[in-house]
Order: structure tokens, then C-alpha cells, then sequence
């Protein structure tokens, strides 16, 4: 018995150490593909051409912040526009080596397949609408709109700097009792479309605290349609439906809020088209988008402090995977450059010749064109 239970002991004890041994060896192997993969990783983010592209375009935005900071620029927006940059390029890289660990783990393409499917599919509020004018129904446009020159200018070379949507805040002010809408400024919003949502808020009260320094309020928004017809979606009306409803003032009187669209490459023209709208219901809650007619009132001159923020837009778009590369050709023996600055010069100040004009536009573009 005794004998026996020596036994029985012993071979618990060889167990054990097989199990130690055999637990020991696994860790081992799982240590061992742990570090082959974090190398795997590791190499794949060296050689990851957006990665690496956006650590170079991290070193020179924050190289053209402390620049800016250097120069003794009191432009808060431009600097903002640059603090914007530096900000997405590190959510890039976050998000970048994030896909290439899932891949790693997942080594599956399914996800590829179905976001593949999903761009292929075409929802139905990107479906485009005509805008209807108010004297169609009998009716005269509620306000009248003026937009200064250099504001026209910014939209129009905003949208020509990206491939895809982009948008930003009209600012100036509203008159109750002349029923006038001035359009003073724009702010660009230049967040990516995978920017999250409280990137959005924080740039948006940025955005709004800076549009009050200036005594003015937000008094409507625009946005691009890069190719396609400056006519809202379904989607863009229901935006601009509740951008409406936030103007409500504190008496419940809901003030204006105007919708701009901007589309600077569909067709043969060099002139970007335009498409001013608000939207209306109809008796039974229809949404209906009004078309807007305006008047420029023109700039005598581009302040320094507009060229330091067109310079700080192209500084950044140059930067962009969906940044416009302006040297390229368009079409018609032209370069998207020309391009752009055929389309500006509709806007530029009167007292500003067309030539001097280009010089100026391409001093703001110079290492981007």
C-alpha cells in the first residue's frame, strides 16, 4: 500500500512537470508568434506608404506652426486651420496602424468585401433636387441676401482645393427689420469625413467663438458637390431643415439660414456653379428647397489676413490623400491651377487686375501648385 501510494505520488509529480514542461513550451511559442507578429506589424507600418507619408506631413505642419507662431500672426483662424491639420494627421496614423493590427489579427477579406459593397451602393437621399423659385409659386423671396466678394472668393477656393465634400460656416449679420442677410466672412471646416463626432463639436465651438470676437453670428453654411450639380439631395435638405431650426432666437422667431452650394468641377466651364437655397413646407410638411437669389457687394482689396488663411487652407489640403494636386492638367491645355484661378477671378476685387490677381493667387498656392 505503501509502495502503491509512493507511486501514485510519483507519477503526480512527472505529470505535473510534463504539464509544467508542455505549459512552459507553449508560452514559448505564443511569446515567439507575439513577437513575430508585433515585427510583422511593425514592418508593415514602416512600410505602409499612408503612414509614412503622413509622419512626413506631421514633422512639416508642426514645422509651419511654429513658423506661424515665429512670424508674430495674430490670424487665430489660420492657426486653427493648421492646429486642425496636425490633429488629423495623428488620428490618420492612429486610425492606419489601428486597420493594420485588425488585419493582422483577422486575416480575413471579408470587411473589404463588404465596405466594397457599400460604395457600390447609391443611397437614396444622394438623390439631387431641383430648387424651386419663389416667383414659380407667387411668392417673393423673404429677405434679401448680400455676400461680400472675399467671401465668394474663400467658398469658391475652399472647394477647389479637395476631391471630395467638403464644408465650412457663412458669418455677418441679420436684420430683422430691413430684412437683410449680410454674408460678412466664411470659416472653412476642414475635418475629414472620418472625423469623429466630438472632433466636429470642439472645432465647431472653436469656430463659433471666433466668429463672435468678430461681433458677428453663424447665419448659414456651405458645402461642395466636387462634380456633380450644385442641386441639394435629400440628405442636404434635411440638414439645412434642422441648420433652420437651430437659428430659432430667443423670442421664438426662427431667423434665417442660409444654404450654399458649390460645385468647381462638373462640366467644361472654369466657373464653379453656385446654388443659394433655404428650405419651405409645404401645408402637409413636404420640404421643399427655395432657390435664393443674392447680390455681391465687393471687397476694395484681399486683406493680409484672408492670404494667410488661403495659404494655411493650401498648406493643409497639400498635405491630404483627397487634396487637389493643382500643377496637374484639368482639360483644355489647362491645369487645375489656371483652372481655379479663372473661376477666383470672377470674385477678386474690381481694383485688382486680372494678372496681378494671379500673381497674388499664386504666391498663396507657391510650393502647392
Amino acid at each position: 500500500k505503501q509502495w502503491y501510494q509512493r507511486r501514485v505520488r510519483g507519477w503526480g509529480r512527472s505529470l505535473h512537470l510534463s504539464y509544467l514542461i508542455k505549459e512552459t513550451v507553449r508560452e514559448r511559442k505564443k511569446r515567439k508568434a507575439a513577437i513575430d507578429e508585433t515585427a510583422i506589424l511593425q514592418k508593415a507600418v514602416l512600410e505602409n506608404e499612408m503612414i509614412r507619408n503622413a509622419l512626413i506631413n506631421q514633422a512639416a505642419l508642426e514645422k509651419a506652426i511654429q513658423e506661424h507662431n515665429a512670424s508674430g500672426s495674430r490670424d487665430r483662424m489660420a492657426q486653427l486651420i493648421l492646429e486642425q491639420a496636425l490633429v488629423q494627421h495623428a488620428h490618420m496614423i492612429q486610425m492606419a496602424v489601428a486597420q493594420l493590427e485588425q488585419q493582422a489579427m483577422a486575416r480575413a477579406a471579408e470587411p473589404e468585401a463588404m465596405l466594397e459593397a457599400r460604395q457600390d451602393a447609391v443611397p437614396a437621399e444622394s438623390a439631387l433636387v431641383d430648387c424651386v423659385k419663389f416667383c414659380v409659386v407667387g411668392q417673393k423671396q423673404p429677405y434679401t441676401v448680400y455676400i461680400s466678394s472675399n467671401s465668394l472668393l474663400m467658398m469658391d477656393y475652399h472647394c477647389h482645393l479637395s476631391t471630395e465634400e467638403v464644408c465650412g460656416y457663412l458669418a455677418g449679420t441679420w436684420n430683422p427689420n430691413k430684412l437683410t442677410l449680410q454674408v460678412k466672412a466664411v470659416f472653412p471646416c476642414s475635418l475629414s469625413n472620418s472625423a469623429d463626432q466630438k472632433e466636429c463639436s470642439m472645432l465647431q465651438d472653436k469656430i463659433r467663438d471666433l466668429i463672435a470676437q468678430q461681433d458677428m453670428t453663424v447665419i448659414g453654411w456651405y458645402h461642395s458637390h466636387p462634380t456633380s450639380s450644385p442641386r441639394p439631395s435629400q440628405h442636404d435638405i434635411v440638414c439645412q431643415s434642422v441648420h433652420q431650426q437651430h437659428m430659432r432666437s430667443l423670442d421664438g422667431r426662427i431667423d434665417p439660414c442660409l444654404g450654399v452650394i458649390i460645385s468647381p468641377f462638373r462640366g467644361q466651364s472654369t466657373s464653379s456653379e453656385m446654388q443659394l437655397f433655404c428650405v419651405m413646407h409645404t401645408n402637409d410638411g413636404r420640404p421643399v428647397p427655395m432657390h435664393l437669389e443674392y447680390t455681391c457687394v465687393w471687397d476694395s482689396t484681399i486683406s493680409q489676413e484672408l492670404a494667410t488663411e488661403m495659404r494655411a487652407m493650401a498648406i493643409l489640403y497639400s498635405h491630404k490623400s483627397t487634396g487637389v494636386k493643382l500643377h496637374k492638367h484639368w482639360r483644355n491645355n489647362l491645369t487645375i491651377f489656371q483652372k481655379l484661378a479663372e473661376s477666383l477671378k470672377q470674385k477678386a476685387p474690381k481694383d485688382i487686375s486680372d494678372n496681378r490677381f494671379v500673381d497674388i493667387l499664386r504666391q498663396i498656392v507657391a510650393k502647392e501648385e
